[in-house]
């Protein structure tokens, strides 16, 4: 297995056939997709991603696209945009392949600034708490994954365990942690001893290690809802596609908002709770290349906001008026 690479990312990859399954905490995993097709002069065209990403920026009311970084023709990785109480967007970037991810923050100035640089692990997928002076995040060395704490006060961070019992022993490689509204509470998918991976929620206080009971053979990509009383997530089985799902935090009335060939992943709430914002690649028969939909919790009113490139890991801004996302451009290779 890969540095870095969970099990659960692999059934992923295996599942989407070469989707490009952004950046995790230990290095980038991409893959692009196998998809030719014939041209007139006996050659073909082969169709895959970028190795470089941006982040960018959609205006809901205009349908505008911006680019907050530029990787222009140099190698640029990101991963995880998420914004600040105050509207700034951080992010984990890579600046070569190698390179350990660090974070980095946007402001209204749209330049790019380090983030604690005197914290130097290999960090990624950043969450804001909802007073805007901690940050989760997952940390990697070698092929172990964990939860840190980091304090921008302090400029620290500390790596987040559970208390007592045996249940902190039964989980690896988290990834993906989210902030409940009310702070107190992280959610986050982990891998079982079973091979399977479930959601966890990890109380800050009492430090009670909780799982969300599911039927499932994979959960991931927690995001917790503006009330803090439901996650939106995805789950996938033998079928190896993801479904949006719904759940209560005691893991009653779950629903799923929709059922399809299609990986529908990454969710994110609108501050309003009216709509989930999320990446797919429902609409490309290759399952290769994602865009952007919103969708109302109850799974009507399903809306494409982006095309033309393969586009992932969204986040609703806090007044709900822009979506951050990673973007790739979509290469056609002839030989």
């Amino acid at each position: 297995m890969p540095p870095g690479v969970s099990k659960r990312q692999l059934i992923f990859a295996l599942g989407v056939l070469g989707l490009a399954a952004g950046a995790i905490a230990a290095g980038k995993l991409l893959l692009s997709n196998g998809d030719e097709s014939a041209k007139p002069d006996g050659g073909s065209t082969f169709v895959t991603v970028s190795p470089s990403s941006d982040i960018a920026v959609l205006d809901l009311a205009t349908g505008r696209t911006r680019l907050v970084t530029r990787a222009g023709g140099r190698y640029l990785a990101v991963a995880g945009p998420t914004w600040s109480p105050d509207g700034r967007i951080t992010y984990a970037r890579q600046t070569c392949p190698h390179c350990l991810f660090r974070l980095a923050v946007v402001g209204p100035d749209e330049r790019p600034t380090r983030l604690l640089p005197r914290w130097r692990k290999n960090t990624n997928e950043p969450t804001w708490s909802p007073d805007g002076r901690r940050l989760v995040v997952t940390t990697s060395h070698d092929e172990e994954r964990s939860l840190a704490l980091l304090d921008l006060q302090k400029g620290r961070g500390r790596t987040l365990e559970a208390e007592g019992g045996e249940e902190e022993e039964e989980v690896e490689s988290p990834n993906h942690p989210a902030f409940s509204p009310d702070g107190r509470t992280i959610a986050f998918e982990a891998e079982t001893p079973g091979e399977r991976t479930h959601i966890f929620l990890l109380d800050l206080v009492t430090r009670e290690l909780r799982e969300i009971e599911n039927d499932a053979d994979h959960n991931g990509y927690p995001a917790f809802s503006p009330s803090g009383r439901q996650i939106a997530f995805s789950q996938t089985d033998a079928r190896f596609a993801w479904d949006l799902c719904t759940v209560r935090l005691d893991g009653s009335h779950q629903v799923c908002l929709m059922r399809s060939p299609a990986n529908d992943v990454e969710p994110s709430w609108s501050p309003n709770a009216r709509s989930i914002v999320f990446a797919s690649d429902r609409d490309d028969p290759r399952r290769a290349i994602r865009a952007l939909y919103v969708i109302r919790p109850d799974g009507s009113g399903l809306r494409r906001l982006t095309e033309g490139f393969d586009d992932g890991a969204p986040a609703f801004s806090p007044d709900g008026t822009q979506v951050a996302f990673v973007r790739r451009q979509i290469l056609r290779v002839s030989r």
